[in-house]
């Protein structure tokens, strides 16, 4: 959904925030958009005509000072979620801004029966909530205070469209979920994405004819948006029931060949053209995980250098009693193609690869669905990592 983003010096409730490129681009054009058209919106909210809204960089000084509005209330939208989501146990890895708005990240979706009806509709109905607050603020200050009063009533009626907006019964809005979690109430969690992922591409492509014939680019945008993202996420749903019932340590690999820090890279090639491999965890003398050095990280280094200088040390580890849900998760956010398993003390137990989760899933396509896959990695060949 994201290209490159990057995050902003404050965090929000302990929740960090990004800001996408899109983003960065989608501003000055919101700012643009507004400021040279101040005069309708003033119109169509009812203000009076005033010279204070028209004349040089004015009008624009107040379409930045409604588009941050408007991003704000954006982030106070997914707050919203975001401790709603808390209190279900779920952890919010961050808040990301992007051209269509925002969207609060979830380790998972929480699974209690209507749980993620009531961590979505808390998002509209704060949007509804601030609009009420500045509707309240518009009506309560001198009608002389034309500035002000045009950007609390574009943030009045913008804060009612993002609401009515996310009520849209479509994957991935905030209807969509409410949609799929009571459908869930009645039915398996599987079927109900897949009735809701019907709903939804049904209701792109009429948006995306409405935007076609009207010309409207913004709503072709929308539904081209949203068709792509509830194929993808059907996708990533139904792997993640495929997967559902089984651990790490059911599926991770416990003969793992590892490298110590202190070895050479002019040593490690040799080491990896011995042992078929392309990539080691590193580890100290007590088992503790320091890294992971593949080729990619050989290639331009000094021969001479240790393992330990050229190493990534950002590796994506796992408890070995954390799901393999969790592990594809993992995978998925980091780009990686291998997770390291470790026991509670740190230690590495071993490495569960993307390769093993296909391995279970294919099985699982293939009718073995009620199998438990007990240490099913010690029979199946090593994968390259």
């Amino acid at each position: 959904m994201f290209g490159r983003s990057y995050r902003l010096p404050l965090t929000l409730l302990g929740i960090p925030v990004y800001v996408d490129v899109s983003f960065l681009l989608i501003l000055p054009l919101l700012v643009w958009i507004i400021g040279s058209q101040v005069g309708s919106f003033a119109k169509m909210f009812g203000l009076p005509e005033s010279p204070e809204l028209g004349g040089g960089v004015m009008p624009y000084v107040l379409g930045l000072i409604a588009a941050v509005g408007l991003f704000i209330s954006v982030i106070i939208h997914e707050l919203g979620h975001a401790v709603t989501a808390r209190g279900y146990g779920v952890k919010v890895r961050r808040i990301t801004l992007w051209f269509l708005g925002g969207v609060a990240q979830f380790e998972e979706i929480p699974r209690q029966h209507g749980a993620e009806a009531v961590v979505s509709i808390v998002g509209p109905l704060v949007s509804l909530a601030i609009g009420g607050i500045c509707w309240a603020v518009l009506h309560a200050i001198p009608s002389g205070a034309t500035a002000v009063r045009f950007v609390l009533a574009y943030l009045t009626y913008m804060n009612i469209m993002l609401a009515v907006f996310n009520l849209v019964p479509a994957l991935p809005l905030d209807g969509g979920r409410v949609l799929r979690s009571l459908l869930a109430l009645a039915m398996p969690h599987a079927q109900a994405t897949r009735i809701s992922a019907a709903i939804s591409r049904l209701l792109a492509v009429a948006m995306g004819v409405l935007g076609l014939f009207s010309l409207n680019f913004f709503l072709l945008l929308v539904a081209v948006f949203i068709f792509g993202a509830v194929n993808a996420e059907t996708r990533t749903d139904q792997l993640e029931d495929l997967l559902r019932g089984t651990l790490v340590r059911d599926l991770m690999n416990p003969d793992v060949h590892t490298v110590p820090p202190d070895m050479s890279l002019s040593e490690l090639t040799e080491h990896m053209l011995k042992e078929h491999h392309l990539g080691f965890p590193v580890v100290d003398a007590m088992g503790n995980v320091l890294g992971l050095i593949t080729l990619r990280e050989v290639q331009g280094k000094d021969p001479t250098s240790s393992v330990s200088d050229a190493m990534m040390r950002d590796v994506p580890t796992l408890v070995e009693d954390a799901t393999a849900v969790a592990a594809l998760q993992l995978m998925t956010r980091n780009g990686f193609g291998c997770v390291i398993a470790t026991g509670h003390d740190g230690r590495m137990s071993g490495i569960i690869t993307k390769t093993d989760l296909m391995r279970l899933i294919q099985l699982r396509l293939a009718g073995w669905g009620y199998v438990r896959p007990t240490k099913l990695a010690a029979h199946w060949p090593a994968a390259a990592y």
